[in-house]
């Protein structure tokens, strides 16, 4: 059994400027700091066996202020990587480029779907009886949680939004 405790990076200077966030590796804010030390107060009694986040620095800066002064392993994977909006990487987030519309040359929901479904393969061939702290990002995570649950791709949008350094707590 594999417990994980998966969560979403602190406030980024991206978030702020509502832009396409995406795969860029995002910038944490004061408070996107505040957040994840938060985090990590929250998370103190929880004996972590490693970390893990997605490549990207918001991420990996968030594990480090909520769990650095642990001495745990940390390791870091691109399968827990926001999704890629391609050309829409860095634009504003504007009426006519909505969350729910994506360009041609994005990442498509199966596609994130299916590396969810990779991310979780990993966690159970790498991580077999620990418990693990995990951040990711706010789509990569639903659809984590969504391939954990075996909800098919179509139930996604049933799993609650992940809000800054939000956690939940997940069996495998």
């Amino acid at each position: 059994m594999i417990t994980l405790y998966l969560a979403r990076h602190g406030q980024t200077e991206q978030n702020l400027a509502h832009i396409f966030q995406g795969q860029m590796p995002g910038n944490l804010t004061a408070l996107g700091r505040q957040q994840a030390a938060e985090l990590g107060e929250r998370l103190r009694a929880i004996p972590f066996d490693s970390l893990l986040s997605s490549d990207l620095a918001r991420a990996y800066d968030t594990v480090e202020i909520a769990c650095g002064d642990r001495h745990l392993p940390h390791y870091t994977t691109p399968l827990l990587r926001e999704i890629d909006w391609g050309s829409w990487t860095g634009l504003d987030i504007t009426p006519e480029r909505s969350l729910l519309m994506r360009p041609a040359d994005a990442e498509s929901d199966a596609q994130l779907y299916e590396r969810a479904a990779r991310f979780v393969d990993y966690v159970r061939s790498h991580f077999e009886g620990q418990t693990l702290f995990a951040v990711g990002h706010g789509m990569i995570n639903r659809r984590v949680i969504a391939q954990i649950e075996g909800l098919p791709l179509e139930r996604v949008k049933e799993v609650p939004l992940f809000t800054n350094c939000e956690y939940r707590r997940l069996t495998l």
